[in-house]
């Protein structure tokens, strides 16, 4: 009896130690080993081996319509996976699967109710053992082992289809994350790959981390040759120079100028060229890192079509302009002319009639000069060489003479401009710039400057005024998008910023090409 006792728990002990190399393995091969349908055949061989049965089956469920798949067999080669499926009908498994309690059959012969022994492809067993697959919130699947002998299963057997059991149950999970967050992976480089805008991720220190297709055609650089640069690269002048200083800014004080707003700038290409961009940033974290994503749109042909827009626009008021100067102008001083000689005729006849043609001509003298003020406003820059200068000139003169202000021009290494509408646009902003000084920084003292150097052209405006408050981005008025607009349509750079003694500086950088402008001493 003795012998028999010892017998018993040699038997045990054997089965303890084949058990715990087994879990070992399994769990290597769970950590490991390939995600794929083999590595679950594998996991059931191991599961026949160690509990020495002649079948072992994992069923999952796949859907909340009970839709069921063998995820993998053993012992079972010639059954289909139709008929496999079909075992889900099985008392023993339906319960296993609302039940974490250890289902057993010790001999389907002698047990009640439907089983394998009603199903002709399963005859051949007798007893089986099946568990459920834990889920959350409802189980993942089965595992069930079958003999062809009848007879109890053990608890240390118990044991151990219980812990492989909650093994495959965290396999599963972690699969079923792993396939979603690849699926997930594969749908951003899709969106990456085909989206039309340019998408770029930096970190917070400016560095390049993800450039996709759009971008590159954007800016004519692969996106190894931007990877891990600084993305001031992307940038002309004055914003490389601005770049680090915002961001630096930006990670101290939390002041936003650009995140979650979206402004329009300049980009700069690889052969060197710009052109206009609109630029959407947005933040985001990973893990402890903050990143930063811009979805940049190349606005060229818009920018192109809304400046023969507004060329037309211009044409057409100069076309006014002109009309009201060349033809109704003379057309009143003609006028004019005649109700002065009529008011001398009949001076000498008829006093009373005389002073009515008087008035007339008085009359006429008004609308006439009404009418040139209209085409002077309609037709403020003068279109000659030194046209902008000129007018610039007039407008300081003016600006003294309506608000009441100290304002002086100052010129050096005037450009000569090629084009009208820069001029135009240039003349504009200056006029706006004064204005807003005036109505809402309440300057005293205003300075205009215009000259160029070897790369730019400058139209510089600085005020005495009180300034913008730090929410000035946010509250802008319309006058600083107009004067934006401006500045892209030409290529322009625009920027504007306190001065550290109060007031305001606004530059205009109009980068120099032979289309645009030269100076006097570009032509000697």
């Amino acid at each position: 009896m003795k012998n028999s006792k010892s017998k018993g728990n040699a038997s045990e002990l054997s089965f303890l130690r084949l058990q715990q190399e087994a879990i070992s393995v399994l769990a290597k091969e769970f950590l490991t080993g390939e995600r794929d349908e083999t590595m679950y055949e594998r996991v059931a061989r191991s599961v026949s081996n160690v509990l020495q049965v002649d079948g072992c089956l994992f069923l999952l469920i796949k859907s909340s319509e009970k839709q069921y798949q063998v995820l993998a067999s053993c012992g079972l080669c010639n059954k289909s996976e139709h008929e496999l499926t079909e075992l889900i009908d099985d008392v023993q498994l339906r319960k296993s699967l609302e039940s974490t309690e250890i289902q057993m059959v010790p001999d389907y012969k002698s047990s009640s109710g439907s089983g394998p022994l009603r199903k002709q492809c399963f005859e051949d067993f007798r007893s089986s053992m099946s568990v459920q697959i834990p889920g959350n919130p409802e189980a993942l699947g089965v595992i069930a082992v079958y003999r062809t002998k009848p007879g109890f299963f053990e608890e240390v057997q118990q044991g151990f289809l219980k812990t492989i059991s909650n093994m495959l149950a965290g396999a599963l999970v972690r699969d079923a994350k792993e396939l979603a967050l690849k699926e997930s992976e594969a749908r951003s480089k899709a969106i990456l790959k085909t989206a039309v805008d340019g998408i770029i991720t930096i970190d917070d220190t400016g560095m390049i981390t993800l450039f996709n297709q759009a971008a590159q055609k954007m800016f004519g650089y692969r996106e190894e040759e931007v990877t891990g640069n600084n993305v001031r690269m992307l940038m002309p002048e004055p914003y490389k120079s601005e770049h680090d200083k915002y961001l630096e800014n930006y990670k101290k004080t939390g002041a936003k100028k650009i995140i979650g707003i979206g402004r329009e700038m300049t980009g700069l290409r690889k052969d060197g060229s710009t052109f206009p961009l609109y630029l959407a940033v947005s933040e985001f974290q990973m893990g402890n890192k903050r990143s930063f994503t811009g979805i940049v749109r190349d606005i060229t042909d818009q920018r192109k079509l809304e400046m023969e827009v507004l060329q037309i626009s211009d044409h057409e008021r100069r076309r006014i302009g002109q009309d009201l100067h060349d033809g109704l102008g003379q057309m009143l001083t003609g006028i004019g002319l005649m109700s002065q000689g009529l008011e001398k005729k009949l001076r000498k006849v008829s006093p009373g009639y005389a002073d009515q043609a008087n008035e007339i001509t008085n009359l006429i003298r008004e609308a006439d000069n009404y009418a040139k003020n209209l085409s002077r406003g309609l037709l403020p820059v003068d279109f000659e060489v030194r046209g902008l200068v000129t007018s610039l000139e007039r407008l300081a003169v003016n600006a003294e003479r309506l608000f009441g202000i100290k304002c002086s021009f100052q010129e050096f290494n005037s450009p000569i401009f090629h084009d009208n509408s820069v001029v135009e646009h240039l003349f504009r902003i200056a006029q706006e710039a004064i204005s807003n000084a005036v109505k809402h920084g309440q300057a005293g003292v205003i300075r205009i400057e215009l000259g160029s150097d070897e790369e730019f052209a400058v139209l510089r405006i600085v005020d005495d005024g009180k300034g913008f408050s730090e929410e000035w981005e946010k509250n802008k008025g319309s006058g600083i998008d107009i004067m934006r607009f401006r500045t892209q349509l030409i290529g322009a750079n625009l920027n504007i910023h306190n001065l550290d003694g109060g007031g305001v500086a606004l530059i205009c950088l109009l980068p120099r090409t032979e289309t645009v402008y030269h100076t006097d001493e570009s032509q000697d």
